[in-house]
């Protein structure tokens, strides 16, 4: 386990090293002086390996951001997912964009799609790019390379001479364990048909916490900004529950971030089996003065 654990640090922390940038470009300004323009990005190991971005392009202004085409060929086939996308900063720093919802894709096909990003008073003047990383996709390639080092658990071993039998299919159904009915399942379990959906995508949700969200005033007066990730689950039917803070910052910021992902509207629950499904989910709520 503590093997694995440092195989997935290694990963995360290693992901400039395994990452591409696909454009001469060294940064990239609000507003460009164009449209469109190429955008300089890197990409973390399990976004590479799947994914496979080959062009991030800014094509001009929409809802106080600006739209961003993202294109690549599917290396892996993978079903729509949670994207982090991040500014970075001079030094390899990492400055929070948001949370996006990737489209699925196809082994071998190419995909494009657009998203939202660079919302005025959120967004950095200027940058050296996008970081695009995917917590799923890491856990996926480390799930992969895993597999390949195991043994199958299917494969028939001899014992004493004699052969082992694979257990009947009806033995197996039976071995199997009953679902819990109100179990929470984690946004990266392959059990997961359908991700929880919010009503005009990720971006919508952003809106709508930066349209409801109240700066604490003792936290402007102190100049105390940052990041809180929140964690919540959206129940069966789509409503929001178990909403708190992963990631603090001030106390303050944090009580103010947990209040507007409470408020948020309901959700399209998430299917597994066919059937809604309580799911774990998590997003950054950024205050920037």
């Amino acid at each position: 386990m503590k093997k694995h654990s440092i195989l997935l640090c290694i990963i995360t922390l290693g992901v400039f090293i395994m990452a591409h940038t696909a454009t001469a470009q060294t940064s990239f300004s609000i507003p460009p002086k164009s449209y469109p323009t190429e955008v300089p990005f890197k990409c973390d190991a399990g976004v590479d390996r799947y994914w496979h971005v080959t062009n991030v392009t800014c094509t001009g202004r929409a809802n106080g951001g600006y739209k961003f085409r993202i294109k690549g060929t599917a290396q892996k086939t993978s079903r729509s997912l949670s994207i982090d996308l991040f500014y970075l900063m001079p030094g390899n720093q990492l400055m929070t964009a948001g949370a996006y919802y990737f489209p699925s894709i196809e082994a071998g096909k190419p995909f494009s799609f657009e998203i939202v990003s660079a919302f005025s008073g959120y967004a950095p003047s200027k940058f050296n790019g996008f970081f695009i990383s995917s917590e799923v996709l890491q856990r996926l390639l480390l799930k992969e390379q895993e597999e390949t080092e195991s043994t199958s658990n299917d494969t028939p071993t001899r014992r004493f001479g004699m052969p082992t039998t694979k257990k009947s299919e009806t033995e197996q159904e039976s071995a199997k364990p009953k679902t819990d009915p109100n179990k929470v399942y984690q946004s990266t379990d392959d059990a997961i048909e359908q991700l929880p959906k919010f009503t005009g995508g990720m971006q919508a949700f952003m809106s709508h916490i930066s349209k409801n969200i109240r700066y604490p005033w003792i936290c402007k007066e102190q100049k105390i900004q940052g990041n809180v990730l929140v964690g919540f689950v959206v129940e069966k039917d789509g409503s929001v529950s178990n909403v708190t803070a992963l990631k603090k910052v001030h106390a303050n910021l944090n009580t103010e971030a947990i209040r507007v992902v409470k408020s948020s509207p309901k959700w399209k629950p998430g299917l597994v089996e066919g059937q809604p499904a309580r799911v774990q989910m998590a997003v950054y709520v950024n205050f920037r003065l």
